[in-house]
């Protein structure tokens, strides 16, 4: 009877955590300049400011679902320029996720913003946003154009590419490979 009871918890334990492996999990990570000013103490005869300069941040967070993701991205952006707009999420990372007291200095190129995440969770995520946007014939081949501009803005990882690749695969989708597989980073920055 006490081989069972372990068992049991096992069982448990692994029906807990199987509905979290099958949510798909991207990180955005931002790294840059930013400036810290806190009140640390203020009465009635005096105010005193803690200041730094040239500080790096470096913040990352964790995205876990399509409305997330869309606080990053705006899935219906029709334009011609990029996918996200960087300033946006520089400053609701250092709003959300920082301490009190910082914002973001210098010029916003002094910035990087990169979205990462495996090519499965790239592929469930393209396909869970899809229905936000309608300039394609099927919700897959939506995705995959989501996923090459994406790519195209030098925001991804290859686990975006590899997901719209597979994608296009696995649906037939008439697309021109060469133009995702251009994408790929490979050792001196060229694609096999």
């Amino acid at each position: 009877m006490s081989s069972e009871v372990p068992e049991s918890t096992t069982d448990t334990t692994d029906a807990q955590t199987e509905p979290d492996t099958s949510v798909p999990t991207l990180t955005v990570v931002s790294t840059g300049p930013a400036t810290f000013t806190r009140q640390v103490s203020a009465d009635g005869t005096a105010s005193i400011l803690a200041e730094h300069d040239s500080v790096t941040l470096h913040i990352e967070r964790e995205i876990r679902s399509a409305n997330a993701f869309e606080s990053v991205l705006d899935p219906t952006f029709r334009g011609s320029g990029p996918a996200v707009c960087k300033p946006v999420i520089v400053d609701d990372l250092l709003a959300d996720h920082a301490m009190d007291g910082y914002q973001r200095d210098g010029r916003i190129d002094d910035w990087s913003v990169e979205l990462t995440g495996t090519a499965t969770d790239w592929k469930q995520l393209a396909l869970d946003l899809v229905p936000d946007l309608h300039r394609c014939d099927t919700d897959e081949a939506a995705a995959v154009a989501r996923l090459r501009n994406l790519a195209a803005d030098g925001i991804t990882n290859d686990g975006a590419v590899l997901a719209a690749l597979d994608l296009v695969d696995q649906h037939e989708i008439d697309t021109y490979r060469s133009r995702l597989t251009e994408l790929l980073s490979g050792p001196d920055g060229e694609t096999d």
